[in-house]
């Protein structure tokens, strides 16, 4: 009765809908053209001319799930190519949805090996290749990113030829479904220059995310301006030093005391395994306080807070990740997924645009 009834409400609604069918049309039309002439600005962006540094955060969030916030990824923009470091679940929605020029991308960095930094690996591959990519995927990190993006690789293989067959080699470059990976130093000290490209250098070191290791972090140098992504990382000496003088610190944080007590609860609850699993991850991550006071001891202009852990409401967060931070030297910033900083060449200012 119930699946009848329905029916026949729909049935009321088409007829009343029938008048106004040549206006739908129109709308249609309108609703079409925008997306396409997006699409087109999307591929074609002015920001690959910009002479600046151009940071768009494409995940903010943690491997626990959020509605608000994808796992690990900041993209940085700069000579006119698109670079991604890391590339967690959802990251890549959130770069599409940003109107990143994918089709441009020079290269994907990788800290390390988590599945909250790696699980969007194929996803930036397929998507950057369908929006218009033409030449192989160069991808960046530790000893073992050869063994990680051939496992992707293998499994994104058929779906590629899928695509070759459908739409034909015109369209859909097989050059561009060739990875070619790069491993980068990891050892403690002076960073090593991963990257030459024109005006741009990419320089990778060294962080403390034991027991995990290799780990890294990466610098981004664009003629006078810098940003520093750390990566997973304790509170890092090496990072430090390699992040001396930079524009903006792109850290990770974790509520250490927030963390604490629910390995606490969960315990005294009986959930022994998920307050052995809470416990763990104290020590290998940087609470906000000790990132603030890495900056400034780096001399850095603006730390942006990423990888927030746990998952707390928005209209929360600047009031539990700002707790206990002595910001004086440094503009602290919380960052949200859809975040933009430009770092304009020649000068020191530093634009952040909310999402």
């Amino acid at each position: 009765m119930r699946t009848y009834k329905f029916r026949h409400a729909l049935k009321i609604l088409a007829l009343l809908l029938l008048p106004c069918l040549s206006g739908c049309e129109m709308m249609l039309d309108r609703l079409v053209s925008a997306a396409v002439k997006r699409q087109r600005s999307d591929t074609t962006g002015e920001i690959l001319s910009d002479d600046a540094i151009n940071i768009f955060l494409c995940g903010t969030g943690s491997p626990l799930p959020d509605a608000s916030s994808a796992a690990a990824c900041t993209a940085v923009v700069a000579g006119g190519k698109l670079y991604v470091i890391d590339v967690g679940p959802g990251s890549q929605e959130v770069a599409q949805l940003g109107g990143l020029p994918r089709a441009s991308l020079g290269g994907i960095f990788l800290t390390h090996f988590h599945s909250d930094h790696i699980g969007e690996l194929g996803e930036w591959a397929t998507q950057s290749w369908l929006a218009g990519r033409t030449g192989p995927l160069h991808i960046y990190g530790p000893p073992g990113v050869a063994k990680v993006a051939g496992g992707f690789r293998q499994a994104y293989q058929l779906d590629d030829g899928y695509r070759i067959t459908h739409h034909t080699e015109e369209y859909l470059p097989p050059a561009a479904t060739e990875w070619i990976t790069h491993t980068v130093p990891y050892s403690p000290g002076m960073g090593t220059v991963v990257l030459e490209d024109g005006d741009l250098k990419v320089t990778a070191f060294a962080v403390d995310h034991q027991p995990v290791e290799p780990a890294v972090g990466y610098r981004f140098d664009y003629k006078d301006r810098s940003v520093v992504i750390s990566g997973d990382t304790d509170r890092s000496e090496n990072l430090r030093i390699n992040a001396e003088g930079a524009d903006v610190l792109v850290h990770e944080v974790l509520l250490k005391k927030f963390i604490g007590k629910m390995s606490e609860v969960f315990r005294d609850a009986g959930m022994q395994r998920r307050g052995k699993l809470s416990a763990d991850i104290l020590d290998y991550h940087t609470s906000p306080a000790e990132t603030v006071a890495l900056a400034a001891k780096a001399n850095v202009d603006t730390v942006v807070f990423s990888h927030l852990v746990p998952v707390i409401p928005s209209f929360l967060r600047s009031w539990f990740f700002l707790q206990n931070v002595d910001d004086s030297d440094v503009d602290v910033v919380i960052g949200e997924d859809g975040m933009r900083i430009r770092l304009p060449a020649g000068n020191t200012e530093i634009e952040i645009e909310e999402p």
